[in-house]
């Protein structure tokens, strides 16, 4: 837009621009050369009055004694030479509780009873005889017809077999036959019967098996392997009632009980079958016995029947042919069978001989898994054994090594508590195989304790190892020798497992010329013998002495010194060895 014509133009007003402002004067920076220079003109200083008070000192030489000179005095006393051990107390006498074993079936059929069974028998003897008219019957169990008729022999034993692996006794059966006659004929019957039966399974036979504890049937026999299933929780080891650890007890008084109610349910079970077994095995020998009679009874009727058929054939004179022929086969017959009767008896004795001697074994088992049982249960309930302190082993529970407390299951033979008799303690240490030789049985010692600074008990060592410690998973290149010490002096605050330092006296002097061990000196290259500064006016003097037994601390002087002489603790200045 452009400016009206005559008006003036505005002035054009400058725009100020940014003015740099001075700040205050610094103050002039002070040279570091100067405080180094104050430094290392006061360590120079400091440096000098050292060095001029050592050398004050040498200057002086044996002139004078400084006061600052630690001296001893020479003197008579006992010295011992020691050797230090660690180690820590234990109880020389103690008792180890471990859980108990318990032996015995893991099966359930011993628990459900048993019945013994005897072999079932049948003996009979028969005799059937048919005779013609005219004729009269024969006595005896033979019928013979003498008017020309038939007769008719009969004898048949069966014995029942065996089973469950006896000998198997079988049935033997003979039958002896004639024709009948037609023409008048007289019968006579003579029949002896005895049977006894007991039982299903027959001789040696068994049921109900116990597995696994030598049961005929069992797991292997003869002892049996081991039996599978059973309640497991009847072996079962949980710790239930445990006295207090740290506690004392007296001998015979309970200290541990596991539970046992699964036991005593088993024991009562084992009581009730046992009692039925009994009453079982001694009507198993009365049934044995009535069918030993039964066979005799049976070898008598075929000796009855043999005597008939021997009268029979007296009247072959008098028979026809065919009669007489019949007679004779009769009679051979029934001597046949009476002899195999008799050859019988002695296997029929030993078949129930046999019978009664497994029930009598399986008896006996049943008798030896009651007395386990029994066991089993006292096993269950400890007593401690002697008077002592009850000290509890530790075990893992779950993923922590901890002290074994009631509810825990142990395992059986686990070593789970100690009872400790303090009344006798020891100490169990080691000894470098260096000093090993130098110790002997008998020797004196003193025991302190890490726990009871101001106790200091006298001890003995009472025996060495003959060999040393095992080295363990590592290979141990310093061997140590055990050291075993009893302690001839007790206090009540002595227990098991407390760390202790033992001093054990290697030989003692009495009454010898004594000095402290500081105060002897020697050379570097130590070629010659040791000596002392023994102070004589303001000036100490050096003299060589001859040493005997040294301690840990003092040392006994052999010559160079006599008891009251001052020497000096430590190297005097300018004492030059």
């Amino acid at each position: 837009m452009s400016t009206a014509p005559g008006w003036p133009s505005q002035p054009q007003i400058p725009v100020p621009k940014p003015q740099v402002v001075e700040g205050s004067p610094k103050p002039p920076k002070r040279s570091p050369w100067l405080i180094i220079t104050a430094g290392v003109l006061l360590v120079s200083v400091l440096g000098w009055f050292l060095w001029s008070q050592q050398a004050t000192i040498q200057t002086r030489g044996g002139a004078g004694v400084p006061a600052t000179i630690r001296t001893a005095t020479v003197r008579k006393a006992d010295i011992a030479q020691t050797v230090r051990l660690t180690g820590t107390t234990g109880a020389e006498r103690f008792a180890s509780l471990l859980t108990p074993q318990l032996r015995g079936s893991r099966a359930e059929t011993l628990r459900e009873g048993k019945t013994f069974q005897s072999p079932g028998a049948n003996y009979s003897v028969q005799s059937t005889a048919n005779r013609s008219s005219g004729g009269a019957a024969g006595g005896g169990s033979l019928a013979s017809n003498t008017g020309g008729g038939g007769g008719e022999t009969q004898i048949a034993s069966t014995i029942g077999q065996t089973s469950g692996g006896s000998a198997a006794l079988r049935s033997a059966t003979s039958r002896v036959g004639s024709s009948n006659r037609s023409a008048g004929s007289a019968q006579s019957q003579n029949t002896g019967s005895s049977s006894s039966t007991t039982g299903e399974s027959g001789l040696g036979s068994t049921s109900g098996q116990l597995n696994g504890t030598g049961f005929p049937g069992g797991g292997g026999g003869g002892g049996g392997g081991g039996g599978g299933g059973g309640r497991g929780s009847d072996f079962g080891l949980v710790l239930q009632n445990a006295a207090k650890a740290g506690s004392r007890v007296r001998k015979g008084e309970a200290v541990a009980e596991f539970d046992r109610q699964s036991m005593l349910n088993r024991l009562e079970d084992y009581r009730a079958a046992v009692a039925q077994m009994d009453a079982s095995f001694l009507k198993l020998k009365a049934e044995v016995n009535v069918q030993r009679k039964a066979h005799a009874q049976t070898t008598d009727n075929a000796k009855a029947i043999l005597d008939q058929a021997k009268l029979d054939l007296k009247t072959i004179p008098v028979l026809g042919t065919m009669d007489a022929e019949r007679v004779k086969l009769s009679a051979e017959e029934a001597e046949a069978k009476h002899k195999q009767l008799l050859a019988e008896v002695k296997f029929v004795e030993a078949g129930y001989a046999a019978q009664v001697k497994v029930a009598e074994l399986e008896l006996q088992q049943a008798h030896l898994e009651l007395k386990r049982a029994e066991l089993n249960a006292d096993r269950m309930n400890m007593k401690s054994p002697i008077d002592g302190l009850v000290v509890m082993q530790n075990t893992f529970r779950g993923t922590e090594f901890a002290q074994i407390q009631a509810g825990d299951q142990l395992w059986p033979g686990m070593r789970f508590m100690q009872i400790v008799d303090i009344s006798k303690m020891l100490i169990n240490a080691t000894v470098n195989q260096v000093d090993g030789d130098s110790i002997r049985v008998g020797a004196k010692a003193k025991v302190r304790f890490d726990a009871f600074p101001d106790l200091e008990l006298p001890a003995t060592v009472h025996a060495l190892g003959a060999m040393t410690n095992a080295g363990g998973m590592r290979a141990s290149w310093v061997k140590e020798i055990p050291v075993f010490l009893r302690l001839d002096s007790l206090d009540p605050r002595v227990i098991p497992d407390l760390s202790v330092s033992i001093d054990v006296e290697i030989t003692r002097e009495k009454q010898a010329t004594v000095i402290p061990l500081n105060s002897v000196f020697r050379d570097e290259t130590g070629a010659r013998s040791p000596y002392v500064f023994v102070r004589k006016a303001n000036q100490w003097e050096r003299r060589d002495v001859q040493l005997g037994t040294v301690s840990n601390l003092e040392a006994v002087v052999r010559s160079g010194l006599e008891s009251g002489d001052e020497i000096a603790a430590e190297r005097p200045p300018g004492g030059q060895g």
